[in-house]
């Protein structure tokens, strides 16, 4: 069995007159969250073989915070263009191409798109993806519409005090 996970990136900053959506930084909250997910995760699931994520630096600086708190900042990593706003056929591609290779595989990015994804996987998915959320779901065989199991869901707010 397979897993694969859903991580949104962190809350950004709109602060910064002039940036393109691409450059914006994380906020002070999201550099409070994409730690502490990590840190839940890390309780949680496997380790990953590697993260898919978009190239914005939002999701960059999550990926980041969010692996070195889980101990894992080595973790392989691909950023690529099509992923920045990626639509559910993008990642689907991307997922295929590197099944075969990896056991534990997390997508990184944007909303609408992973929960686009998040309910392809599992059409009575029916869970919001806040920022710096995470789903993770259990493949059995190959990836096909509606056959992902959901074996953990988990966002921020859940573990704050």
């Amino acid at each position: 069995m397979k897993r694969l996970t859903l991580l949104r990136h962190a809350k950004s900053s709109w602060k910064q007159q002039g940036l393109q959506d691409i450059e914006r930084p994380l906020n002070a909250r999201g550099l409070q969250d994409a730690p502490l997910m990590g840190r839940v995760c890390e309780q949680r699931l496997p380790p990953p073989d590697l993260v898919l994520l978009s190239p914005a630096l939002r999701v960059r600086e999550t990926v980041r915070l969010f692996l070195e708190a889980w101990g894992r900042p080595d973790t392989r990593q691909s950023a690529l263009d099509q992923y920045y706003l990626a639509d559910p056929e993008v990642w689907l591609e991307a997922i295929r191409s590197w099944a075969g290779e990896v056991d534990h595989m997390i997508l990184c990015g944007h909303q609408p798109g992973l929960g686009h994804l998040a309910t392809w996987i599992r059409q009575d998915f029916d869970h919001e993806m806040p920022t710096t959320s995470v789903v993770s779901f259990l493949i059995e065989d190959e990836l096909r519409r509606g056959s992902g199991i959901v074996d953990f869901v988990a966002c921020p707010r859940d573990y704050k005090q």
